[in-house]
């Protein structure tokens, strides 16, 4: 679902939250003991979690502070709950997302980087090699996964450097670098220097394209 649609969704629900919540304070200062019922209470705040998951994930933080909050009475739990929803569409609309399979996807890349690094120091470059090369490849197809770009598996480094260039997710210049890269992973001459940069490249490559996309609240 494009994200001005579920900014739209977000806008909804915080409207509805502000309702409940003047109705609320109605009540409360007119000294009416009535509340709102519970149905339409309990309606909301189901729609509020149904969205922040399918937008966030369960394992989000913004989820988890929803499901977290302790309900003292409508007028005061809606007022916290306001507060998530619009911390939540605020990180929406700067881009920020909590993916758990992206963090999984670059914890694991970056992992490979390093067994690489450690091959190169133990003087095993072709494995080296090989481990870098398989990693840059599994980047630009988690990068298309993550942009919405159709990739195949049979496609080469440089044919998803071409794909991602033309669509202008990535610039000429990290395009030319990639395939500069996979020249030298290709190579017979595979010299320590050389691939002790293409690594530190790759690792700020992989920050910059899929880490960055990354957000943990604490």
């Amino acid at each position: 679902m494009p994200a001005s649609k579920v900014l739209t969704l977000f806008d909804a629900a915080i409207e509805e939250g502000e309702e409940i919540k003047k109705t609320c304070k109605r009540l409360y200062f007119s000294g009416n003991k009535k509340t709102i019922t519970s149905e339409i209470f309990e309606a909301w705040t189901m729609n509020c979690l149904s969205l922040l998951k399918s937008t966030f994930g369960s394992s989000s933080p913004h989820y988890d502070r929803f499901t977290g909050v302790k309900f003292f009475d409508f007028y005061n739990s809606t007022q916290i709950y306001l507060g998530i929803l619009k911390g939540a569409k605020k990180d929406l609309e700067k881009g920020y997302f909590f993916h758990k399979d992206l963090m999984l996807s670059v914890n694991i890349y970056d992992a490979l980087i390093s067994r690489a690094r450690q091959y190169l120091t133990r003087g095993k470059p072709e494995k080296a090699g090989t481990i870098l090369e398989t990693t840059l490849l599994e980047i630009l197809i988690k990068i298309c996964e993550n942009r919405k770009v159709k990739s195949d598996q049979s496609e080469k480094v440089n044919d998803l450097v071409d794909k991602l260039e033309n669509l202008g997710i990535i610039p000429q210049q990290a395009a030319q670098s990639l395939k500069e890269i996979d020249a030298l992973l290709n190579s017979e001459t595979k010299e320590t220097s050389s691939f002790e940069d293409a690594m530190a490249w790759i690792e700020s490559f992989l920050n910059d394209y899929l880490g960055s996309q990354i957000m943990i609240l604490n």
